[in-house]
């Protein structure tokens, strides 16, 4: 069976939207394409399947449920495969509170401890931005590893990139400062935020020095 397709023409280029069969819009430029074909969850968080897991614990099962055309997930816990991060040293508990070495999973070592040698983890360890990105109505304020900000950011796919820190190592303590700042206008445990004001803008950007300082 063919393809159902809508082309938009004009003297220079040809647009072809088409479906995949499964619900995905696929888009063509001549001979390119982009598919968006994350799930549902996805979109959602702005993140992989396994950047969700590590952010908030959250695993998500498949069900054989659709709503309009769509598959639906419920949210299921994981406890085999966290028992077996913590044996492999990819997440440990320092007072009680879970830390995750984002790098090592990011850059797939083979356990939590010891950096192949290659590794960015040996120039960038302990390393990282604040990203401030803006989707519709929503903005967010996240932050990531001076090794996965280019990847972390592009994944979301949002619809402009407003300010970008250099690379350093209290980017953790810089986002929770700004989560905290705005506490009253984010969406609950999510680093989404709404209803920011110009004024409001103006400052997130100002903490993060006013520019985009890696290359996206």
């Amino acid at each position: 069976m063919s393809k159902s397709r809508l082309f938009f023409n004009n003297d220079t280029q040809k647009i072809t939207f088409t479906t995949a069969g499964t619900g995905t819009l696929q888009t063509f430029c001549g001979d390119i394409y982009e598919e968006d074909t994350r799930k549902k969850h996805e979109k959602f968080f702005g993140m992989s399947e396994d950047e969700i897991h590590k952010e908030f614990g959250l695993c998500f099962k498949e069900t054989d449920i659709f709503i309009g055309g769509e598959r639906q997930y419920e949210i299921s816990s994981d406890f085999e495969a966290k028992l077996w991060l913590i044996k492999k040293g990819f997440v440990r508990y320092v007072r009680g509170k879970e830390v995750w070495n984002e790098q090592a999973l990011d850059e797939g070592w083979e356990n939590g401890w010891s950096p192949p040698v290659k590794s960015k983890a040996k120039n960038n360890q302990g390393k990282g931005h604040v990203y401030f990105v803006k989707s519709k109505n929503f903005h967010k304020i996240g932050s990531s590893s001076a090794a996965q900000i280019q990847r972390r950011i592009k994944y979301q796919k949002p619809m402009e990139i407003l300010a970008v820190s250099p690379k350093i190592e209290d980017y953790r303590k810089l986002e929770k400062e700004l989560h905290h700042h705005f506490a009253d206008k984010r969406v609950l445990k999510y680093e989404v935020f709404e209803n920011l004001t110009e004024e409001d803008i103006k400052y997130i950007m100002n903490k993060l020095g006013n520019k985009i300082h890696v290359k996206i």
